[in-house]
């Protein structure tokens, strides 16, 4: 931990490292009760004959990493500016749901989940003086209540969900005027998308993407006065169980060795923290704009045997991030920060069903960034290729004839970027992190 309490970068890479470790023993366990006949080569001479049903009742569970995009203001224009609130956490809880299978390739279901969401973040801000004002937007748990529509080619089933959100939040507030802090659940929204495949006996394995909008809350100590805006992002690795689920066909087998290509995308989340690397200023504050990014990937997977499998992949992608902040309460500080491009050399490993590739990767990270500081009258800008390293995960699927989707989390983390001095001498440095949220659709060379 620093002086203020923030988790140096030992930390995170450890935090990260847990999550994608228990995500990958809860797929691991999973993954066990299918039987030996289910996963051992087979050879599948009437494949389009086959149907796979997802209808039915299931409950599972899901761990997977968390992120805050929430914003506050004061309503009474007394101070100018923002603050935006930066975090990443654990996350993590139970599911149940039902689907119907409505024809061949559609299948539409309800599903609940509730479970641990574990952001937290408390600041000192930026050049406050003597006031000393501290802020934090803390959760506890999340519950969601959704629709789900998908596209199914049989064991695979890929689709979009949506519907109604509910976090318990802790808004916090100290200066010397006075502390203030509330604490409720709040009610909003929640929409994204996911891949989920068939393990064999009765058993699932899923990778999703969730946006939570839950509402704003309001704050005053009398000095200071915030609303809140509670913005949330996460991935969610997860294992269903379908009840009572019908006799399936074999899962038909898949040569994931071999070259391949394909096209990236998907949106992306900015997390930079800006300190005074002099410490004459202290305090922090935060940057976290959304955008997107699209791109190529190549790669080649070697299939070691019947259920494992190991590559390498490259992708290079535009980023298209561009947000800008004016601390709050600071009318002479302003930030900005564009993303050019992103790049990632990774190695993969992963467990093979056959019809999905349920895989870890990490490696490293290059991203351009164009940055400005603007102090008053005074702005200085930098332009530069920050490295780092990326770590991640999925689940890749078997669509048809070569051709593979992947529903892909990648943290990124390329440290600290120029020291940005403007007139008349007032530096500030961000340390720069990323959130991927992505879709990809490749071709394998030799079908």
């Amino acid at each position: 931990m620093d002086s203020q309490g923030r988790p140096g970068p030992d930390n995170r890479v450890t935090d990260m490292k847990r999550i994608l470790l228990a995500a990958t023993a809860l797929l691991a366990w999973a993954a066990a009760p299918a039987s030996a006949a289910d996963l051992a080569p087979k050879m599948v001479t009437k494949a389009p004959q086959a149907i796979w049903d997802w209808t039915g009742f299931y409950v599972g569970g899901y761990v997977g990493v968390g992120t805050n995009r929430s914003h506050a203001f004061d309503p009474t224009a007394g101070a100018s500016g923002e603050l935006d609130f930066v975090g990443t956490g654990f996350t993590g809880g139970g599911v149940a749901g039902y689907n119907w299978q409505v024809s061949r390739n559609w299948v539409v279901g309800i599903e609940g989940d509730i479970g641990y969401l574990g952001l937290s973040h408390n600041s000192l801000d930026y050049n406050e003086g003597a006031a000393q004002l501290f802020t934090n937007q803390e959760t506890n748990w999340l519950a969601t209540l959704r629709g789900r529509v998908g596209y199914t080619t049989g064991p695979n089933l890929t689709y979009v969900t949506g519907g109604a959100a509910w976090v318990h939040t802790k808004d916090s507030l100290v200066s010397t005027a006075g502390a203030v802090s509330s604490s409720e659940t709040k009610t909003g929204w929640v929409y994204g998308s996911g891949t989920e495949t068939m393990l064999g006996g009765g058993w699932t394995a899923k990778a999703e993407t969730l946006y939570v909008n839950a509402g704003d809350s309001t704050l005053s100590n009398g000095t200071f006065g915030t609303q809140t805006e509670h913005r949330y992002a996460m991935q969610r690795f997860g294992v269903n169980y379908l009840f009572g689920a019908k006799p399936q066909p074999a899962l038909p087998q898949y040569n994931w060795s071999g070259a391949y290509a394909g096209i990236i995308g998907g949106s992306a989340n900015t997390q930079i923290k800006l300190t005074d690397p002099t410490g004459i200023l202290p305090g922090e504050f935060g940057n976290n704009g959304s955008g997107f990014h699209v791109g190529g990937n190549v790669g080649y997977n070697w299939q070691i045997s019947p259920m494992w499998v190991v590559g390498v992949e490259g992708d290079f992608s535009y980023f298209g991030l561009n947000h800008s902040v004016d601390n709050y309460n600071d009318s002479l500080a302003l930030y900005t920060v564009v993303t050019h491009w992103i790049a990632t050399a990774r190695a993969r490993v992963g467990y093979s069903t056959g019809p999905a590739l349920l895989y870890v990767t990490g490696g490293g990270a290059w991203v351009n960034v164009n940055e400005h500081w603007n102090w008053g009258s005074g702005e200085v800008a930098a332009d530069k290729t920050l490295s780092g390293y990326t770590i991640g995960g999925g689940i890749e699927t078997v669509l048809w004839n070569g051709w593979t989707s992947k529903n892909e989390y990648l943290f990124v983390d390329v440290g600290n970027g120029s020291v940005l001095n403007a007139p008349p001498g007032v530096r500030v440095q961000g340390d720069h992190e990323y959130h991927l949220f992505r879709t990809s659709l490749t071709y394998k060379f030799g079908g």
